[in-house]
């Protein structure tokens, strides 16, 4: 668990964790995006539709739709094991290189110079793991997989959908699955304005080793919605 270092003390807690003045412990920022969101559950990122995990750690490709992206990007995820890896590659712009190492799950992916002029696809045996759309520079997905010999805790969740009308509303959950399989659809809740937040008073814990996303669904046509958590992953 967390130790206060007292060499460098504020009075506030989530600040010292975003300093790095907790112990084992990590400030997590997640963003999701999905600008078409239709009437049946899908996961709010930002490649749209539902988001498939894989089935065992595999090298991915990555590639850009522009011969203008040759920046470097930082892949982070885990192993087989469920151990943090991340690897740095080269973009060759629309020739896709393989990582070196083999990822079971990816967290985040992020450009480390410039703009990306295009698309940069993140995928394996034509499945997408991970996106960075053309500009952005990061992934915008909630999704995310806690590492072994961890626990998240959720602090705050913001959702916001373009759709203020009140005869139409947006629903959405959290999918958390565990590595034994246990899949649990919870905490679902509809909004029928811009935004909703929930500020957690006791913050939501998630184990180690377990998969979640959140996923939305609209209840006429499409709509646009983002997802915005707060949490902070500790080493247990």
């Amino acid at each position: 668990m967390y130790q206060y270092n007292k060499t460098r003390p504020t009075t506030h807690f989530p600040y010292d964790v975003a300093r790095g003045n907790m112990f084992d412990t990590e400030a997590l920022n997640i963003f999701g995006y999905n600008k078409v969101v239709g009437t049946a559950f899908e996961t709010v990122w930002d490649d749209g539709g539902a988001y498939s995990y894989p089935s065992s750690a595999v090298t991915m490709d990555v590639v850009s739709t522009s011969t203008s992206d040759t920046m470097d990007v930082l892949i982070k995820g885990l192993d087989a094991n469920y151990d943090e890896i991340s690897e740095t590659v080269t973009l060759t712009g629309t020739s896709a290189v393989t990582t070196s190492a083999s990822f079971y799950r990816i967290n985040s992916a992020t450009i480390l110079a410039g703009s990306n002029v295009g698309d940069i696809s993140i995928s394996n045996g034509g499945t997408k793991y991970a996106f960075i759309g053309a500009t952005i520079g990061t992934t915008q997905a909630c999704v995310y997989t806690v590492p072994s010999g961890h626990s998240l805790y959720l602090f705050r969740i913001d959702v916001v959908s373009a759709t203020a009308n009140g005869q139409k509303y947006i629903t959405f959950r959290n999918v958390s699955k565990t590595s034994t399989g246990r899949t649990l659809r919870v905490a679902e809740a509809t909004m029928a304005t811009s935004q909703v937040s929930f500020d957690r008073q006791v913050p939501f814990k998630i184990a180690e080793k377990t998969d979640f996303h959140f996923e939305a669904k609209s209840s006429a046509s499409d709509n646009e919605v983002a997802i915005f958590i707060e949490g902070i992953l500790v080493k247990d």
